[in-house]
């Protein structure tokens, strides 16, 4: 997949799995996001991931979310697809 800003991807995957392991906080739980669309916002990357701005507001997902971009999250892009 290119990595570039302006791009809309629907997140596939969280950490490259379809379901969150036994112990995950329902406040990590990201995978409550899968299906979810967004736009990749910056052409830099961060440990190998892109900053996704989603649609929907990430607190009706009770999610933390606390980049400087409300509703922003670093993404792997083996967890996106081009939508």
């Amino acid at each position: 997949m290119e990595i570039k800003k302006g791009i809309v991807v629907r997140l596939k995957s969280f950490s490259g799995t379809l379901i969150p392991g036994k112990n995950v906080e329902p406040y990590n739980d990201y995978w409550k996001l899968i299906g979810q669309k967004g736009e990749i916002i910056s052409d830099e990357t961060y440990n190998g991931r892109v900053l996704i701005l989603f649609e929907k507001d990430l607190d009706q997902f009770k999610v933390a979310n606390h980049n400087p971009i409300k509703n922003s999250l670093w993404i792997l892009p083996t967890d996106l697809d081009i939508d």
